[in-house]
């Protein structure tokens, strides 16, 4: 077997595991990134001198196969999560760019704060007719917060009647303000995908 052969094998082999991790995503999509990779690798190993060199090279910045198609299904939850009102869809997609790099870590953290807080919020709305006064915002020596103090005559509540309507309006708010944050910084990423490599990819640029 020659040489080009050799080179040729390890290409489809590449497509070949590119094609099976990206089987989550829609057929038609999967067709054009296959044919985009498969392009973009040939066309910057045809003309080299030492050709398996050159695709050692394409393939170091493309990354591993099952790294390229993270990328793109992250890519894809990106673009579906900036057009969405679902905080679950948001979550999920912030997880997932999380795992690219800074901006995506600081967007998640952001996501599990601000739903977080809506939740427990909320949450402490359906408490309130159960436990009564137990439950609200107290501050002293058990500490500050929505909290069921083990000794209420220690602490102090803040809301006492407004506990009810100030909770739902912050849960409101968070959630709100925290889709819409979330929804502008997925705009306003940087377009294509996020390299997982220091070097971006030539198609990532």
């Amino acid at each position: 077997m020659t040489s080009a052969q050799l080179t040729d094998e390890r290409i489809d082999a590449y497509m070949g595991r590119l094609d099976d991790a990206l089987q989550k995503l829609r057929p038609s999509d999967r067709e054009d990134i296959l044919r985009e990779i498969h392009a973009h690798i040939v066309e910057s190993t045809a003309g080299a001198s030492d050709r398996d060199a050159a695709l050692d090279r394409v393939l170091r910045l493309l990354g591993t196969p099952e790294e390229l198609a993270s990328r793109y299904k992250a890519e894809s939850l990106l673009t579906r999560a900036s057009r969405s009102f679902s905080p679950w869809l948001i979550l999920r997609t912030c997880w997932q760019w999380a795992k690219l790099g800074l901006k995506g870590t600081l967007a998640f953290f952001i996501a599990v704060f601000g739903y977080g807080f809506a939740a427990g919020a909320t949450a402490s709305i359906f408490l309130k007719p159960f436990l009564g006064s137990r439950i609200g915002w107290w501050s002293g020596p058990e500490g500050v917060g929505i909290i069921i103090p083990a000794h209420p005559e220690r602490m102090h509540e803040w809301l006492g009647n407004y506990f009810v309507p100030v909770l739902a309006a912050a849960a409101f708010f968070f959630a709100v303000g925290t889709t819409q944050l979330l929804r502008w910084m997925m705009r306003k990423r940087q377009p294509g995908l996020v390299p997982v490599r220091e070097t971006p990819a030539p198609w990532a640029r």
